[in-house]
């Protein structure tokens, strides 16, 4: 049997060949993200303002739920509006850890909004950009992928879902607090909160429901401050410094806003023959189409900047 001859043309056509097959096989491999250069620690703290990490915890938790926005929303029949989200694409563009955590709360905020929204079939690349930037930021435990893919293939199982995904959030911000990496939660929080806002000023709003929409928007004016208060903790890093001007900016329209304390005597009721206190104090919120319109531009500008 002879052997065969290898000739110039074979060898060109050959290695043609291999180059073919090595960038088919590029391009199909999985999307690689680089190394994050910036660290993040909490040893760059600022020296004139130290919270605790009882205390960045408890702010932590003041910020609101992106759930309840998104109820409030869909209570009121806002209509969904997909083109709001951020572009999973996006993803590949978050080489550091502060975009990247910023993006986790934006993202993670996207995922509530669809599923509250029964967008069931469409949360799966939601749902991966999550877990990698979860993964990035080495936190990645404290998110169940495989349970919340399978639930996402039916809008009854929105609820667990929710849970799932809230509880895992909890669990990364008190593990990155307790790990000295508290900045990173502080980031994931501000993510949530701006992208939760922007979705609020941005869909269409109509009567009867406009005011106590507007209402919460005004309301946030006090989370506003609790988050400048988180972001003064790590301003010695020049993102943060950015990203605090940006909130200082936004805190100027909040400041139009006027909320007013009502305190009344508080009463008690009977519930399952229990003596229950009631609390009929209540806050007054004032705030009008002009303020409302003021805060949704600069939050445009600020989730524009993360998002990017």
């Amino acid at each position: 049997m002879k052997t065969p001859v290898m000739t110039k043309k074979t060898v060109t056509v050959s290695l043609m060949l291999s180059g073919f097959i090595l960038l088919f096989f590029m391009a199909c491999a999985p999307d690689r993200r680089e190394e994050a250069t910036d660290l993040l620690s909490d040893r760059d703290i600022s020296e004139d303002i130290q919270l605790t990490d009882e205390t960045i915890g408890e702010i932590i938790t003041s910020v609101p739920n992106p759930v309840e926005m998104t109820v409030l929303l869909q209570r009121s029949n806002v209509v969904y509006t997909q083109d709001l989200l951020n572009p999973t694409a996006n993803i590949n563009n978050y080489n550091t850890n502060f975009k990247r955590s910023l993006n986790l709360g934006v993202y993670g905020t996207d995922l509530v909004y669809m599923n509250i929204y029964d967008r069931t079939v469409a949360t799966l690349s939601y749902l991966r950009n999550v877990k990698n930037l979860a993964e990035d930021l080495r936190i990645g435990q404290f998110f169940d992928y495989e349970t919340l893919n399978r639930l996402s293939e039916s809008s009854r199982n929105v609820d667990s879902v929710l849970y799932i995904t809230n509880r895992g959030f909890d669990g990364m911000s008190n593990y990155l607090i307790n790990q000295g990496r508290s900045s990173i939660a502080v980031l994931i929080a501000t993510g949530t909160w701006i992208e939760s806002l922007y979705i609020a000023t941005n869909v269409q709003i109509h009567p009867p429901n406009k005011e106590l929409i507007h209402q919460r928007i005004g309301e946030q004016k006090v989370v506003l401050d609790n988050l400048l208060l988180l972001m003064s903790n790590f301003r010695n890093d020049e993102q943060f410094e950015e990203l605090f001007n940006d909130l200082l900016d936004l805190k100027k329209e909040f400041d139009k806003v006027s909320i007013q304390y009502i305190y009344e005597e508080r009463t008690t009721k009977v519930v399952d023959d229990k003596v229950v206190v009631v609390d009929n104090s209540r806050s007054e919120v004032n705030i009008d189409d002009e303020i409302v319109e003021g805060i949704a531009q600069q939050v445009e500008y600020i989730r524009n900047k993360i998002v990017e």
